[in-house]
């Protein structure tokens, strides 16, 4: 997930307009700065005394580059909305041309069917026989079963593949079981004794999985710089925390000093 999450983060920054791209790294430039001398001071705090070595330099300046990145960063993720719609895009039409996802969508669901209702596939063939095989969705819960299998599957298949949208955007499996469990009494209505094509199924769960997906993008800009802010501090504690740290003994050890004095 990590992978995923900085892949997407490089490819919004890619898409970062340029006339504004190197306004925000002055501004992030000047933030860095600003960051080190920060860094470099607020142990005066409650150590007047204390005085920045190299070594503490050092901390200063990766305060500073990951302030650097945290503002560029958080200025590119507005076009994460963008990015994600078109990974999504590109994921529905992926999931509809998968072969081999669909051989093995359909064996799951045939074989589902089959253990409900046992006394259907009796002669008849199963997936990988010449001619292949059908799934009979004759009745309520074998359709419902069905509608489950390919929603699910999909689901699963759009989380492994993009773990850290996945989690950030949740598809609502119900709607889409509700839309397929629909289209398949439209189709026996229409179609009476026919047997039910379940690559209309993984059409169906694809396409209405794709536009649950696609109204809940906006909210993913809100969520990832959530994220990003959280993630900052976190690292930000390093750095300040390690410099407060030898500020707090270099007054723990003058104070003792002072005392053998006295």
């Amino acid at each position: 997930m990590v992978k995923g999450f900085i892949e997407i983060l490089l490819e919004c920054i890619a898409e970062v307009d340029r006339s504004v791209f190197w306004g925000v790294v002055l501004l992030a430039l000047a933030l860095g700065a600003l960051c080190w001398v920060g860094c470099s001071f607020y142990t005066k705090l409650w150590n007047k005394r204390f005085h920045v070595r190299i070594q503490h330099h050092l901390l200063c300046a990766v305060a500073a580059v990951l302030t650097i990145l945290f503002t560029v960063t958080y200025h590119a993720v507005g076009n994460l909305e963008y990015i994600a719609n078109r990974i999504i895009d590109q994921w529905s039409t992926n999931l509809v041309d998968d072969g081999k996802w669909r051989e093995q969508t359909f064996a799951t669901a045939f074989y589902a069917v089959k253990e409900q209702n046992p006394g259907w596939y009796i002669g008849k063939p199963v997936p990988g026989s010449p001619g292949g095989a059908t799934i009979y969705v004759n009745n309520d819960e074998s359709q419902q079963l069905v509608a489950e299998i390919y929603v699910n599957e999909a689901c699963g298949n759009f989380s492994t593949l993009n773990p850290f949208l996945g989690m950030m955007l949740r598809a609502r499996p119900g709607i889409s079981e509700e839309v397929i469990r629909r289209d398949i009494r439209t189709y026996f209505n229409n179609n009476p004794g026919e047997s039910y094509d379940p690559v209309w199924a993984i059409s169906l769960a694809a396409e209405h999985i794709r536009k649950e997906l696609l109204i809940q993008s906006p909210k993913t800009v809100g969520k990832t710089r959530l994220v990003l802010i959280l993630l900052f501090l976190l690292v930000q504690m390093i750095p300040f925390g390690t410099i407060g740290y030898f500020a707090y003994k270099d007054l723990f050890v003058k104070r003792k000093h002072e005392n053998y004095a006295k």
